[in-house]
């Protein structure tokens, strides 16, 4: 993992850094003529900076450092994201226990059209989607005056939150919803389900006993699953919703130069800064990277199968 995460960092600092003169080199206005610099140099003293205590400075932001830029805009990505994955959680196992139908096994009949129409929906759509109803809101009704029940942008751990965590909740809670209730019909469709129905257990003890714990590990999987589509659309959203996070600050990054004139010809110097898109980009991979290493444990602790699966791997 260490490995795979310094692979990343490089490559993604080496983007930043031959994209940037790309951009210098294609536009006529900025009269690039001059080859790259070669990029092991500079990420050396990148990475040595790191080593030192010294990292670079964040460009635009006198006397902030990247470390300190990426520490803050973590806290507020990891708080969004710990909302919305607990949200989608709960919202999608519910469901999901609510669309599995036990007389016959089956999958409620109005879970595969939702399903079906919200996992078209990603992210930075639903937020579109509550942008235009917020905007047709202030139109249409009657009395209101440039106020709104949630603001469309900003930062903060109140009303400001609603909307960015709506739009990431949405589609991973109908995920799991999806994964939990054919999980759970699957395996109501089981012999031993049928032996505790002789003997006179209930559906309700049935699935909190046994079914449950049964499916544990394909769910946690479907959850880190969920999570992953989350940190990949975190960054459309925290664009989108103004929220000031990592999402946010690697947009602001990549996004291309406004339109340069003969009076203006200079890239910003935000754009495609190497050290910042290197670190942000290593931020979220280790975000990625210790997401699956704790739900591959939590499913391998939480089904007793695949504990015997790798005692037999051991022994034989």
């Amino acid at each position: 993992m260490v490995v795979l995460l310094a692979g990343v960092n490089f490559f993604s600092f080496a983007y930043a850094h031959y994209g940037r003169f790309a951009q210098l080199a294609s536009n006529p206005f900025f009269t690039q003529t001059a080859e790259a610099e070669p990029v092991l140099p500079l990420y050396r003293e990148y990475v040595e900076g790191f080593l030192s205590g010294t990292p670079a400075q964040m460009p635009a932001m006198l006397g902030v450092d990247i470390l300190k830029a990426v520490g803050i805009a973590a806290k507020a990505s990891l708080g969004l994201l710990g909302i919305a994955f607990l949200s989608s959680l709960l919202i999608g196992f519910w469901v999901g226990i609510n669309a599995a139908r036990t007389n016959p096994p089956r999958v409620a009949g109005w879970l595969i059209p939702v399903t079906t129409m919200s996992l078209a929906m990603p992210g930075f759509y639903v937020g579109a989607v509550l942008i235009t109803a917020s905007v047709f809101y202030l139109l249409y009704t009657p009395g209101i005056r440039n106020s709104l029940p949630f603001p469309l942008g900003g930062f903060g751990w109140d009303e400001h939150l609603v909307f960015p965590a709506v739009a990431l909740t949405f589609r991973p809670a109908v995920q799991v919803a999806q994964t939990t209730a054919v999980l759970l019909a699957e395996e109501f469709k089981k012999q031993y389900v049928s032996a505790a129905l002789s003997l006179g257990h209930s559906w309700r003890l049935i699935r909190r006993k046994t079914a449950l714990q049964n499916i544990l590990a394909p769910l946690a999987q479907m959850a880190a699953s969920s999570l992953r589509l989350m940190v990949g659309e975190l960054i459309l959203v925290e664009w989108l919703f103004g929220w000031p996070g990592l999402g946010r600050m690697l947009a602001t990054s990549l996004q291309p130069p406004s339109v340069a004139t003969v009076f203006r010809a200079a890239l910003p110097v935000t754009y495609l800064h190497a050290p910042t898109v290197a670190t942000v980009v290593t931020a979220l991979g280790a975000v990625l990277v210790v997401t699956d290493l704790v739900f591959s444990t939590f499913a391998h602790g939480a089904d007793p199968r695949l504990r015997m699966q790798g005692r037999g791997a051991e022994n034989g």
